[in-house]
């Protein structure tokens, strides 16, 4: 019995992957946000896989796969093109308020993981107590809904 051998070469990119597995840029923002899931909240920081604030994190995620971006929450509102809460997709960026009661000024950003059947998730370094550090949240399911500000697309 004869076996056939057959060597592809196969394109990768600079994370390892084949070309094809992570085909569009949401997936590859989406896959390397999720590779920091736990990784704890540090005021200030952006740290791979060590500590992040909110927009240490997002700026860590969208420098990393080439798209504009931020170390200023409040900068990530004059990034990109906005976008309907509706119509956001993974990879896009959110934007919320800070704690304080009734604030409109930009103090924490996410992004988006999915939004689907199944609900709208996005992945942030939160400072709570309750979820601290990288999570990925439900947001129909949270507090998020009374801080929302705006969705961008940043790519």
């Amino acid at each position: 019995m004869k076996a056939l051998i057959i060597i592809t070469f196969l394109s990768l990119n600079s994370f390892g992957f084949a070309q094809d597995s992570l085909s569009t840029k949401a997936d590859s923002i989406v896959f390397i946000a999720q590779a920091q899931l736990g990784v704890p909240y540090k005021y200030a920081t952006s740290i791979p896989d060590v500590s992040f604030d909110c927009s240490g994190f997002t700026s860590y995620v969208y420098s990393t796969c080439d798209v504009p971006s931020s170390r200023s929450s409040k900068a990530y509102g004059d990034l990109g093109s906005e976008v309907s809460l509706e119509s956001c997709q993974p990879g896009d960026c959110m934007i919320f308020s800070g704690t304080a009661a009734g604030s409109t000024t930009i103090g924490h950003v996410g992004i988006v993981v999915s939004n689907d059947e199944n609900g709208l998730k996005f992945i942030h370094c939160s400072s709570s107590k309750k979820h601290f550090g990288v999570v990925i949240t439900d947001y129909y399911q949270s507090n998020y809904p009374k801080r929302f500000l705006q969705v961008r697309r940043l790519f």
